[in-house]
């Protein structure tokens, strides 16, 4: 059960609550975070709630005044900021684009007036493209021809290796053979064959 608070309580109690609102209203506009915007519509609608409260309403209406002129003072400091920003932007755009309309005017005596899919390539440049798009397509696809080439070749020699290895052990073997049969008719005696 709450007690009844005596006048000296509340005021002591809304100093304490009002010094971040108060502080609010002296930042800068530029400054305000969501919570300082909290706090200046707290000491505003605190300002309107004592303005009936009677004794008060005097000191209430100052305060509450001062506040909402503080407020006016933020909103058109914003206003105006934005507003500047905005014009120095507007100014730099429409400088820009003079520029780039007297760069294209200019076009220097015996320039060449490319279209949009032509470009402008600097023979110095080592990192300038060297090929078109044809002509790499065309080196890719013979690539991959000799590729293809490649591995015939590598498929084939494979089956000549194969056969040199039969014939080469096949032909041992007739040697040993052709050999044994010397030695044998060697040892009987007679070297017809």
């Amino acid at each position: 059960r709450a007690r009844p608070r005596e006048e000296g309580e509340e005021d002591e109690e809304e100093e304490e609550d009002g010094g971040g609102a108060e502080s609010a209203l002296e930042k800068s506009p530029f400054q305000l975070t969501a919570e300082d915007v909290y706090d200046i519509s707290s000491v505003v609608g605190r300002d309107l709630l004592q303005l009936s409260a009677g004794p008060r309403a005097s000191a209430a209406a100052a305060r509450l005044q001062f506040s909402i002129v503080r407020v006016l003072e933020m909103l058109e400091a914003l206003v105006s900021g934005g507003s500047l920003a905005e014009e120095r932007l507007r100014l730099e755009r429409d400088r820009l684009r003079k520029e780039v309309e007297a760069l294209r005017g200019e076009g220097a005596p015996g320039s060449l007036n490319l279209g949009p899919d032509k470009m402008v390539i600097d023979l110095t440049d080592p990192n300038r493209p060297r090929f078109t798009l044809q002509e790499l397509r065309e080196v890719l696809q013979e690539r991959n021809q000799l590729k293809a080439q490649l591995l015939v070749v590598q498929e084939e020699l494979q089956c000549y290796k194969r056969r040199f290895y039969l014939l080469r052990s096949t032909n041992r073997e007739l040697f040993k053979t052709l050999e044994l049969c010397k030695t044998s008719s060697f040892r009987e005696g007679s070297l017809s064959f």
